[in-house]
């Protein structure tokens, strides 16, 4: 499988030769993550695993910032109002992200700067290896808005 000439609808995708560089692409709201970006990126990274073409992945920031986690108005709120079965499908999906990330076969490098919460704090964690600007802020949130940021056994 070939990789190099991917589009996705909901994340930046470049090749710099054999390197996948990635780049959340809401630069005017911190580079949040949605369902659908949640969903792209758990794709891409499980189709990884037979990319021919790429050698590596470098997560990295766009703008000023990594990535402010989880969309207030397209997931924190949604999440809220949600019962326990959709809180758990969702706790689901982001862990089935961060487990392609950490099955890709690829090495994944996470390159922090600015802002750099939430599951943007978790996508840097399930990186093999991270580097930070002096610039980075972490902060895992899901407390605040009653989630447990974990994935259940």
């Amino acid at each position: 499988m070939k990789l190099a000439e991917l589009t996705p609808q909901h994340f930046l995708w470049r090749m710099e030769g054999e390197v996948a560089v990635i780049r959340l692409n809401r630069p005017e709201r911190k580079n949040p993550l949605t369902f659908d970006s949640y969903a792209e990126l758990r794709d891409t990274f499980r189709d990884l695993v037979y990319a021919e073409d790429v050698k590596a992945v470098v997560f990295t920031a766009n703008g000023d910032n990594f990535c402010s986690g989880g969309d207030v108005h397209e997931i924190i709120a949604p999440l809220v109002d949600s019962d326990m079965k959709e809180l758990l499908a969702f706790t689901r999906m982001t862990g089935d992200l961060v487990k392609a990330m950490i099955h890709c076969t690829k090495p994944v490098i996470a390159a922090v700067d600015g802002i750099c919460v939430g599951a943007g704090a978790i996508i840097a964690m399930a990186s093999d290896i991270r580097f930070a600007t002096p610039r980075a802020s972490t902060a895992f949130l899901f407390t605040r808005v009653g989630l447990a940021g974990c994935r259940p056994i």
